[in-house]
């Protein structure tokens, strides 16, 4: 599954079954490897050159990521070893995107707030990039600093082993498709 529109690739394996709205499409392929591909860096720049564009895709512009721009990317044919790996690495990625999702929602829920009446333009959905000085300006309640303190330490960790294994993905894609 995948968004109409983004500022980044956010390509995910639906494994819970969910439904997606009039805003969202599916590949309907479970193939961990692909979803590495298609969330890297490199294919990220090449559909920056081939998707349409709302504003400037330099500049915090959006991509339309309509199927035919999609269709155009070539995918790199690896080894199974090589595969596998990327696979194992995607299947990583996904599952801390899910454990730090998770404990961002057990925070809201315990600062007060309802995980589905917050946006990600919502600061407090980024506890690992707030400082205590910024929650407590929000919150107003020095009894909640413990519990963003937690939250903070934990998506820290959870946002450190992300970007990781995320770099690793772009390195790996980077040599399939020949880029130095």
């Amino acid at each position: 599954m995948y968004p109409d529109i983004g500022k980044e690739a956010r390509f995910v394996i639906d494994t819970d079954g969910y439904f997606g709205s009039n805003t969202t499409y599916c590949i309907a392929r479970e193939d961990w490897y692909l979803l590495g591909i298609l969330n890297s860096k490199s294919s990220f720049e090449y559909m920056k050159s081939t998707s349409t564009v709302l504003g400037d895709e330099n500049k915090g512009g959006r991509l339309r990521f309509f199927g035919q721009f999609l269709e155009t990317l070539p995918i790199p044919d690896a080894r199974q070893s090589e595969r596998q790996a990327v696979a194992n690495l995607a299947r990583q990625a996904q599952s801390l995107h899910a454990q730090r999702r998770a404990r961002v929602e057990q925070f809201l829920r315990q600062i007060g707030l309802d995980p589905a009446q917050s946006s990600s333009r919502n600061p407090l959905e980024s506890p690992w990039t707030l400082t205590e000085e910024e929650f407590s300006r929000r919150v107003r309640s020095t009894g909640l600093i413990p519990c963003y303190q937690s939250a903070r330490e934990e998506t820290a960790a959870l946002s450190a082993q992300i970007v990781r294994v995320e770099a690793e993905i772009d390195e790996r894609v980077k040599a399939l498709y020949g880029v130095g």
